[in-house]
């Protein structure tokens, strides 16, 4: 095992070899342990290979064996199922002979038996675990029912998918006293969980839901591709996160374990299970080889293939994505070419749609044919339509090899490029677009798509914005008639670099120049949301946002969904619609890891970071921003590494870990506190942790000062609210005096919300203060109500009224213990005191219940003392007198 520290490289994983742990089936265990120790006298245990029964069936057993049960083990084993008793004669004798020869014998040898049983278990209630049951031989199955039967045993067995249940067990198993379980693949989060305690270390979500997808949640299958991967060196560790720089491979012995069970095929069978590894999914009717819908009936039986009927045309594809890998590796490339051939002959000669054409000029790629380059162009924008970028990228590379070096042709390979987070590629390849769009004479709207296509790239560097403004303005000199187009690739930086006036200007200087389209339209309304968002119009920054979602939702929508998805999470977040920003964005994070979108995924998970920030669940939104900055220092875009450390360090200086937010914040690049005001954020927030409150608001006022000419009301609102909750009433009140003229002037009722805290902790009014946590609280900003509380706390046990105080003190503990470590100013409940601990928590939360300390020792196992020790703690802590008062 590893153990990684964040920040810190590590090598190849360790231990992966090595026995993993069970992850994800307690319920079932428990079902199982407790059904056969009460009535149940059978348990079958169903699932496909590798999903592990004979796991849960030997934890079962194992369980029970603790509690004094006697184990007895037996396995099929397909070579031994014509032997008679192949499989139970071991267990029950150390001599099998005499028991292999009274197999002619049932009586004999049922006596025999139940005296071996008795003779073993010596008085102790008895397990026989067998592993797949179906394969063992018939005369053990036989004694196996009747000594079940007779009481003697009860049975523990595995059963694999698709394989029947013997004969001589079908009574037990379908009797009301014998339990079946399915073992079901795991889901994503029991996949992180079971990586991660397998590599010593966390792995990155976006890898985590990959592994998932490929394995089908089925561990075996889980196991080899993280071996392949790691022996492959595509499993690294960055920042202290695992996470995949390359398609993840099984082992040798995965791909030996999945030919070995296609082995036994027919030759029909083995027709259709190469076809479709080279080409699935393949629709029923593109089987013509005869024998092939008998074929592929036996395969669907077998569980080897899967079947979808959701679309017009009924289509098949392999069951697991190792079964087309493993396949693969084994046709000879002759045959491979051959096969691939006559597909894509068969689809063409039929009428083509726009899928079919795909399809073709893929495997006619794969075979090696030499293809057109117009139809491989095709092929790729098609292919970018169906969210495929990484066969959208692979065919748009295989026409410009095959000589497609028009200016289209590259700009599309460019932008491919840059979803795929290889920004230096796609800035060389848009730059060649450039050249060849001047030297053909190309129209001005080609060269303006060129133009904000680089834009888009040089926007996606840390310091990166004002360089595509700078490009975008020389544009607009050369190509006077493209001032819409260049106009919303200017803003979208401008709003990067919280230029809120100018970026609603230059949306607006488009809008003049639009047509009356839906499409163009669409635009201008995802284009405008962002500026108007950042001036503090919340609810038409909505609107404008979900008209663009709605219209990129359309068919055939040029607009990426996800994309426009992106804008409304990041009004939403604004807006502090806190739960529709994250439904909003975690379908769109799982989307852009099935589709390869690595520029979606990234600014996703740095998304989902900033939403459980706001939520103060703090090491929820570290692990996201983690993953934003392991994730764009391998893939890009590199901005989002800078603002995701820039997010790490104020977390770790909301939790109190100044050092660490000194180390992180160490780490972002120099120059970007001139582009964005997380920097600033950073600084002050560490700047409060050490204790330097001034030099906190001074950083925070000056940064106010440059941006809200600008129009970054939002922003200046936000910085402004932070101010009010580093513990200083003179600079709470400095605070809300400017976030009152904020407020005024865009009659925001989200800055309205912020001056109202900080005018409540200014005055220290507890009614206002409570008032304040309440409605943080309605939204989920968990930290912020918790803060509130606790100042509403201190401001009442100041006027003397203890029972309030308590109360207050109390939710806020509450509250806080649900933000995930925070420690800031505000959270300290009484000056120089920590807050309470969980288990004074606890005891206090008995004491207010009526509960007498020896009662509250009984019920926690302390002693009396330890538990007048912790009250008189929390009643320091609170500034309570004694018990009477926690039960305000």
């Amino acid at each position: 095992m590893v153990s990684l520290v964040p920040g810190e490289p590590a090598g190849a994983p360790r231990g992966l070899d090595e026995s993993w742990p069970l992850v994800g089936r307690d319920p079932m265990l428990d079902r199982a342990v407790g059904a056969l120790a009460a009535n149940a006298r059978s348990v079958l245990v169903y699932g496909p290979s590798g999903i592990g029964k004979s796991r849960v069936a030997r934890t079962v057993a194992d369980r029970l064996a603790d509690d004094g049960w006697c184990i007895l083990a037996a396995s099929g084993n397909t070579a031994l199922s014509a032997v008679p008793l192949g499989a139970l004669a071991p267990v029950l004798a150390h001599d099998p002979g005499p028991m292999v020869s009274a197999a002619g014998d049932p009586v004999a040898l049922f006596a025999a038996a139940s005296n071996a049983v008795r003779s073993i278990a010596a008085g102790r209630r008895t397990l026989l675990a067998v592993d797949d049951v179906s394969v063992v031989d018939s005369v053990s199955v036989t004694l196996i029912a009747q000594l079940v039967e007779t009481g003697l045993v009860r049975l523990i067995a595995t059963v694999r998918e698709s394989d029947p249940v013997p004969d001589a067990l079908l009574s037990l198993a379908s009797s009301g006293d014998s339990v079946r379980l399915d073992v079901a693949p795991l889901d994503v989060h029991e996949v992180s969980e079971l990586l991660t305690r397998a590599l010593g270390g966390p792995i990155a979500h976006r890898d985590a839901v990959e592994l998932h997808r490929i394995a089908h949640g089925n561990p075996l299958f889980l196991r080899e591709l993280a071996i392949g991967a790691a022996d492959a060196g595509s499993l690294v560790a960055s920042d202290g996160l695992w996470q995949l720089v390359g398609e993840p491979v099984g082992t040798p012995a995965l791909r030996d374990l999945i030919r070995a069970r296609l082995r036994a095929l027919g030759d029909d069978e083995r027709d259709a299970v190469e076809r479709l590894a080279l080409c699935e999914p393949l629709a029923f009717d593109e089987f013509a080889r005869p024998g092939g819908p008998e074929a592929l009936a036996k395969l669907e039986m077998r569980g080897l293939i899967r079947v979808d009927e959701t679309a017009a045309r009924m289509r098949v594809g392999l069951a697991h994505p190792h079964y087309a890998a493993a396949v693969r590796d084994s046709i000879p490339r002759i045959r491979a070419v051959s096969l691939l051939r006559e597909q894509a002959d068969l689809v063409a000669s039929r009428p083509m749609d726009p899928g079919d054409e795909l399809r073709v000029a893929i495997w006619r790629l794969d075979a090696g044919y030499p293809t057109d380059p117009g139809i491989l162009s095709r092929s790729a924008a098609l292919a970018r339509m169906a969210h495929d970028r990484r066969t959208a990228e692979r065919l748009a590379a295989a026409a410009l090899a095959a000589g497609a070096d028009d200016a289209e042709s590259l700009l599309l390979h460019g932008e491919l490029l840059w979803s795929l987070g290889r920004a230096e590629e796609a800035l060389a390849t848009l730059a060649r677009a450039e050249e060849r769009a001047v030297a053909d004479g190309a129209p001005d709207e080609l060269l303006a798509a060129i133009g904000a296509a680089r834009a888009d790239v040089f926007g996606g560097d840390p310091l990166g914005s004002a360089r595509g403004i700078e490009l975008l303005e020389s544009l607009e000199d050369a190509l006077p008639g493209q001032t819409a187009t260049i106009a919303l690739s200017k803003a979208v930086l401008l709003v990067n670099l919280e230029y809120g006036h100018r970026a609603l200007e230059h949306v607006e200087t488009a809008a003049a120049a639009a047509g009356d389209s839906r499409f163009e339209q669409a635009i201008l309304d995802l284009s405008r949301a962002m500026p108007v968002s950042i001036l503090g119009r919340s609810d038409e920054a909505i609107a404008s946002a979900q008209r663009a979602v709605a219209f990129a939702k359309g068919p055939r929508s040029v607009i990426p969904q996800r994309r426009a998805e992106i804008v409304l999470a990041h009004v939403l977040i604004a807006a502090d619609r806190l739960d529709e920003a994250r439904a909003t964005v975690i379908e769109s994070l799982h989307d852009a890891i099935r589709h390869d979108d690595e520029l979606t995924a990234r600014l996703d998970e740095f998304m989902m970071g900033r939403i459980f920030w706001a939520f103060g669940r703090l090491d929820t939104a570290a692990r996201w921003f983690r993953d934003t900055v392991s994730g764009a220092e391998l893939h890009g875009p590199k901005s989002l590494r800078e603002f995701g450390l820039c997010f790490l360090a104020i977390v770790a200086a909301e939790q109190g870990d100044l050092a660490t937010a000194r180390r992180l914040r160490s780490r972002v690049i120099d120059g970007l506190d001139e582009d964005n005001s997380v920097t600033a954020l950073a600084d002050a927030w560490i700047a409060a942790a050490d204790g330097a409150t001034d030099a906190a608001a001074a950083t925070i006022l000056t940064r106010v000062d440059e941006i809200v000419p600008r129009g970054a009301v939002m922003v200046a609102a936000g910085l402004l609210h932070h101010l009010a909750r580093f513990g200083s009433k003179a600079h709470a009140r400095t605070a809300a005096d400017r976030l009152g003229e904020l407020a005024e002037a865009t009659g925001a009722p989200e800055v309205e919300r912020r001056r109202a805290h900080a005018r409540a902790e200014a005055d220290g009014d507890a009614a206002a203060l409570r008032a304040a946590g309440a409605e943080w609280e309605s939204i989920g900003h968990l930290l912020y109500a918790a803060e509130a509380f606790a100042s509403a706390g201190q401001a009442a046990r100041a006027a003397g009224r203890g029972r309030e105080s308590t109360a207050d003190l109390r939710l806020a503990a509450d509250l806080a213990a649900a933000c995930e470590g925070a420690r800031t100013p505000l959270l300290r409940f009484s000056d120089g005191a920590e807050p309470l601990t969980p288990r004074e928590r606890e005891i206090a939360s008995l004491a207010a219940q009526g509960l007498s300390s020896n009662e509250i020792a009984t019920r926690l196992f302390l002693s009396p003392r330890t538990v007048n020790n912790h009250l008189q703690s929390t009643y320091t802590k609170l500034g309570i007198r004694g018990r009477h008062e926690l039960q305000a």
